[in-house]
């Protein structure tokens, strides 16, 4: 493998180290000469002078003067100066250039996109965070849910796995709902989309993440969780310009756990076996040693990530285009787990009747093939997956493809042949696309039309063959889905905006929007295979009774929006919006949610006491409130619904139809209130930016399944009670902290602290979250009015048994759990005081919700040479690892899954080492319930992105007009002290199949699939 990966090292690298060579160099030129100024006639020192594509510059002097020799290049000079807008001259046939530089506004007057429209910054007034596309390009995502990580403020980024395509948690602002989805809603050129975009995250232009209520309730009912506006890449005025980028990555992961092989496996095993009085299963442990399988060394390998794309944009002044293509193939660093992605994209913009219609057509196609293992561990012991096998898994056994019984008697599960040979295929087609219209029908009066489709097209095909855990049982099980989706979305909105005289302005949005969600699914399952070879290519020899289902649902939404902004005097803002939307989803008595917001800014650097300050550039105070609300709900749910179910009558087969759940005439919207603080400040020319948000976030009417009689024939109902309230601050700062002749120095930090807590449950004491694992661990996390949002909850072991714990007769001085009296086997607290250890005396053992999250992010520019370094981190999170638990345990009747780790074995409990810590039991032990062994702090600090580029020097004429080299380090380094993988995980949440779990499991580590550290290598090149 390390052969493999030098030789495509060198393929790159070499061609990419001529070339280089072979264009920097360089002939001497005409000398240019000349004086800076602002646009006030002062002079400005210090000021800097660049030969456009060259490493040629200087600084002007203190009266603002410069002196430059051109070298072999372009004929282009970039003159530009802290707080001031850049200005390109072409030299031509002048030999002095004076040049009068206009302060920069961008800081305060760049146009950000919200809602059905754009607003100058400067006059926002909630809380918005922008992430360019020059920050997206600095690292290597494969989907934009990955982009926002550490790099916006009050955002939270988590995956339930490391594997290739996996999907991403994110939560604005914390948790708002306990049943319903907390995702935030994507919005991509206009068009609100459902679930997260899958197009390739390089056809992105601009990010804008909006957080407060005033930002957010122009999406009503769909805004409650935050949203995320996505503005993609389009054609400008000028000549034709090609774009070709390719990057080839490599993945490495460590392995954190040592366990026992060979020789020291069978003593362990024989030992285990000797205290139950059973026969020895290695009578001769010696002719073991120094063999035996590290079933995680077998399964894992190099993975390789190969990415090629193409951007073309240009056209003039009428019309310009912008065409994408971009191919991904992702060998994960598992075994035959693999994500490929094709993808175009075409964005035509025409302007006609002089400018008084544009029309925008924006176009993407994607497709998606994920080749997976099975990567998450939920049923214990035959669905726990890859990583979770191989470490338990036995070591001794003939061959590396063996499925037979051990040495015990019992049937190994192979975690090899796991990965190898079942086969499960995920396949996604989806087109995305929209054509906006906006008309000047007056310079101040618009219509724009915005009709969108999202499309998508899903397969999902496993095999699962006897030789594999989960078919073992049943003779190889096959199953298919098919589903195919279609949303429609159509919203025509008026824009207003005028000026009275020179103190006055506003503007006015009034649209209304109509949305249509249609989802079609079939499935089928089989079991039961006497011919396996053909795997799912011939479900039909299968002999087991397959199971067959279908469904069809269709949600309407319908919408009226408003939205009204005033500033005076450019220094007072007001911002005004209502939404009201009408969804199909809810009841008929409550079909209709309202969401008004109002938000005040104060722009304090524009009054007469501070306009002029040098040193303070923009001083402004923000408030904010609104309401803003949820149907993340399937459709139907206040209906009275049925399943059904088949029987035998005889030798037939009857259908039954069965209640499921009862009707709720009144089932209403979640709705969040939510109030915010803002302070923003620019220093020095804005060379220096903070800004400050304070958040109160309440979240009422949570949708909530509740269980009701048995004797009225139904399971439950979807009903509203309880609330939740998130409250926090959001803190970032960007800095240009050095910005010399040669050497620049920008960095960025952000910070969020935030605290979600559950107000109340409408009556009820306490709802416990999900299982961690089936037939093994039990509910770890507790819901309760008045504490933090998900705590961990379970026993607390006290310790090891010892055997001063019993009285001279021999009974226990401690509480019994289980019967279990074994020395060195857990001993548990006992809160209740009964004298036995239950569900009663459970407490409260972790909290997996972080102190606090930040993001840092460095770019080091020395004339063409720019390092990116980012570092991103969480603070103060707990995390449950029961895997570390249950390896070092000495585990009892585990199957064929028994293996431990090399530490336990050297400090387990025995007569000899009388330990009490309660890591290490003693041999044989029980299950281990939830309890504190199993909690971990899982704070860490990482490198998550370390990019070394070179803009190559090149000679005028040939054509190419910027060649860049790269190499990027991804997770490099990770400061922690969690002992499993990845502390960067949560196994229950994200991942879209356990949407049931509605995020009631956060913080559990069962083993995913591990993040890597990855090198990349790359080249962009324009022509």
């Amino acid at each position: 493998m390390r052969t493999i990966f030098k030789q495509k090292l060198k393929k790159l690298v070499i061609p990419i180290f001529m070339l280089t060579c072979f264009l920097t160099f360089s002939q001497s030129g005409k000398t240019v000469t000349g004086t800076i100024t602002g646009a006030d006639g002062e002079p400005l020192p210090g000021a800097s002078v660049v030969q456009k594509g060259t490493t040629n510059g200087v600084q002007s002097d203190f009266d603002g003067n410069y002196q430059i020799q051109l070298v072999s290049g372009t004929n282009v000079l970039v003159f530009s100066y802290v707080g001031f807008s850049a200005k390109e001259e072409v030299v031509g046939a002048r030999n002095s250039i004076d040049v009068v530089l206009q302060e920069d506004a961008q800081n305060l007057d760049e146009v950000v996109v919200i809602g059905y429209g754009n607003q100058k910054k400067s006059d926002i007034t909630g809380a918005v965070a922008s992430v360019g596309s020059e920050e997206l390009e600095k690292a290597v995502f494969n989907s934009v849910d990955q982009l926002l990580q550490g790099r916006s403020s009050g955002v939270l980024v988590t995956s339930a796995s490391g594997e290739p395509g996996a999907p991403a948690s994110i939560r604005i602002r914390g948790n708002n709902s306990i049943s319903g989805d907390n995702s935030p809603l994507y919005v991509v050129d206009g068009i609100p989309i459902s679930g997260s975009p899958n197009f390739n995250p390089q056809e992105i232009e601009n990010l804008e993440v909006l957080k407060d209520a005033s930002a957010t309730a122009i999406y009503g009912s769909r805004g409650a969780n935050g949203v995320i506006l996505i503005t993609t890449k389009r054609g400008k005025i000028g000549e034709t310009s090609f774009d070709f980028y390719t990057n080839i990555s490599y993945s490495t992961i460590d392995t954190p756990y040592e366990v026992l092989s060979g020789r020291d496996y069978a003593e362990y095993r024989n030992e285990a076996n000797a205290a139950l009085g059973s026969d020895l299963p290695f009578p001769n442990p010696e002719q073991f040693e120094n063999q035996g399988f590290d079933w995680v060394e077998e399964i894992v390998r190099t993975g390789i990530r190969q990415e090629y794309g193409l951007n073309i944009s240009g056209g003039g002044e009428n019309a310009r285009f912008f065409i994408s293509g971009n191919m991904l193939n992702d060998e994960g660093v598992i075994i035959n787990s693999q994500f490929k992605r094709g993808s175009v994209r075409a964005n035509l913009d025409l302007d006609a009747w002089d400018d008084k219609l544009n029309l925008k057509f924006s176009l993407n196609g994607t497709q998606t093939q994920n080749f997976r293992s099975v990567t998450d561990s939920r049923a214990f012991p035959y669905g726990a997956g890859p990583i979770f096998n191989a470490l338990f898994a036995e070591p001794i056994v003939p061959t590396l493809d063996f499925s037979g019984f051990t040495g015990e008697g019992i049937q190994f599960v192979n975690p090899y042949l796991e990965v190898t040979e079942q086969d499960d295929r995920d396949f996604l087609t989806n087109v995305l696309g929209n054509v906006e219209a906006t008309l000047k029908i007056t310079d101040k009066l618009s219509y724009t039309f915005n009709g969108g489709l999202n499309f998508r097209l899903r397969t999902r095909d496993i095999f699962t063959p006897s030789t594999v855990a989960g078919g073992l049982l049943s003779n190889a099980v096959g199953s298919s889905g098919n589903s195919r989706a279609y949303d429609y979305i159509v919203s025509n909105y008026l824009t207003y905006t005028d000026q009275f005289g020179e103190d006055h302005e506003f503007s006015a949005t009034l649209g209304a929007e109509y949305s249509e969600f249609n989802n079609y699914g079939t499935s089928l399952n089989v079991n039961d295979f006497d011919i396996q070879l053909l795997g799912y290519d011939n479900f039909g020899v299968a002999t087991g009774i397959p199971v067959v289902g279908s469904n069809r649902s269709q949600s309407i939404l319908q919408s009226g929006f408003a939205r009204f902004n005033y500033s005076f005097k450019n220094k007072y803002l007001l911002t005004a919006t209502v939404r009201a939307d009408g969804s199909s989803r809810f009841a008929e008595n409550e079909k209709w949610g309202y969401f008004p917001s109002a938000a005040v800014g104060w722009r304090i650097s524009e009054e007469n006491f501070l306009k002029d300050n040098e040193t303070l550039s923009n001083l402004k105070l923000r408030a904010s409130w609104g309401e803003t609300g949820s149907q993340a709900i399937a459709p139907y749910q206040s209906l009275s619904r049925y399943g059904t179910s088949v029987y035998s009558i005889g030798n037939s087969a009857g259908l039954a139809y069965i209640p499921q759940s009862v009707a709720n005439p009144n089932l209403k919207w979640e709705t969040t209130e939510q109030t915010n603080v803002g302070l923003d400040l620019g220093l020095f020319r804005n060379r220096i930016n903070f800004t400050a948000d304070y958040f109160v976030k309440t979240t009422k009417d949570l949708l909530q399944n509740i269980q009701i009689p048995s004797q009225s024939g139904f399971g439950g109902a979807l009903v509203n009670f309880g609330s939740i309230e998130n409250k926090g601050i959001e803190l970032n700062l960007d800095a240009l902290l050095v910005n010399s002749k040669n050497f620049q120095w920008n960095s960025s930090f952000n910070y969020t602290s935030y605290k979600t807590k559950v107000l109340e449950l409408g009556g009820a004491q306490e709802i416990f979250g999900p299982g961690m694992g089936v037939n093994v661990y039990g509910s770890g996390h507790i819901y309760r009015p008045g504490e933090e949002f998900g705590r961990f909850f379970g026993l607390n072991a006290i310790g090891l048994i010892q055997e001063s714990d019993f009285d001279g007769d021999g009974n226990p001085t401690f509480a019994v759990f289980r019967n279990d009296t074994q020395l060195g086997h857990w001993k548990f607290e006992d809160v209740d005081g009964d004298g036995v250890i239950t569900n009663e005396d459970r407490k409260v053992i972790g909290n997996p919700n972080p102190d606090f999250l930040f993001g840092w992010n460095n770019d080091f520019t020395y004339r063409n040479l720019t390092l990116n370094v980012f570092v991103q981190g969480s603070i103060g999170n707990d995390l449950y690892n029961p895997v570390r638990t249950t390896l070092s345990s000495g585990l009892f009747g585990n199957e064929s899954y028994r293996n431990q780790t090399v530490e336990w074995y050297e400090n387990r409990w025995t007569p000899e080492n009388p330990t009490n810590d309660i890591r290490f039991p003693s041999i044989n032990s029980i299950i281990p319930a939830v309890a504190n062994y199993m909690v971990e702090d899982g704070s860490y600090i990482r490198l998550r992105n370390i990019s070394l580029r070179y803009n190559v020097p090149l000679p005028d004429k040939i054509g190419i007009t910027n060649l860049q080299v790269f190499a990027t380090g991804t997770n490099l380094i990770t400061i922690t002290d969690y002992s499993g993988f990845d502390p960067e995980v949560n196994s229950l949440d994200a991942d879209t199949l356990r949407a049931s779990n509605g995020g009631l499991a956060p913080g559990v580590d069962l083993a995913a699939y591990p993040r890597p550290k990855t090198f990349t290598f790359g080249v962009n090149l324009s022509f």
